[in-house]
């Protein structure tokens, strides 16, 4: 459990990285594959996550796409978990180059932050770190940007088409109540 403090100073470290004031905001184009025998199909759709609760309870909701639901936004000292995005597993903090999320069991593949680089969707192009969670049969991949969040996210096997695929279409970051 943090202190008071500590989870000031926490929550004050990723802002930086995710706006996560309630009232903030992503819209994603959605492409989801799924594996028909020999064949894909694929379809698309928009979800929208978004920070609903108040500092200390924050919750993480999504509405259309796949597996719309609430998940709880968890800032540690070491770790940062947004339920919908990063499952059981923690970001690790800070969000640099090379650091490693600490995982759940022992055995098992915690995130990484892999590189930094240039991405292009269609709210834009960011500079954004390429954060993985990566296990022998399937891997999830962020990326995230400073200041914004995550601009897009991929889910699947290794190997594969990712069954899951979002770009983000555009975001707005809630004004926060000090302001």
């Amino acid at each position: 459990m943090l202190t008071p403090s500590a989870a000031l100073a926490a929550l004050g470290l990723v802002a930086t990285v995710i706006p996560l004031t309630p009232g903030t905001w992503w819209e994603y184009h959605e492409l989801t594959r799924e594996r028909i025998g020999k064949l894909w199909s694929a379809s698309d759709d928009t979800a929208v996550f978004s920070v609903r609760g108040r500092p200390g309870a924050l919750l993480l909701a999504q509405r259309g796409g796949t597996d719309p639901g609430v998940g709880a936004i968890e800032i540690g000292e070491h770790g940062l978990r947004l339920g919908l995005w990063t499952g059981e597993e923690a970001l690790p903090l800070p969000l640099v180059v090379g650091a490693e999320g600490r995982p759940m069991a022992e055995g098992l593949a915690g995130w990484r932050v892999e590189a930094e680089e240039a991405v292009d969707v269609p709210a834009g192009r960011f500079e954004a770190l390429r954060c993985a969670l990566r296990a022998p049969t399937s891997e999830s991949v962020l990326w995230i940007a400073p200041g914004v969040g995550v601009v897009r996210e991929t889910f699947g096997a290794p190997g594969d088409p990712p069954l899951v695929e979002r770009e983000l279409v555009r975001w707005k970051a809630a004004e926060s109540p000090e302001k």
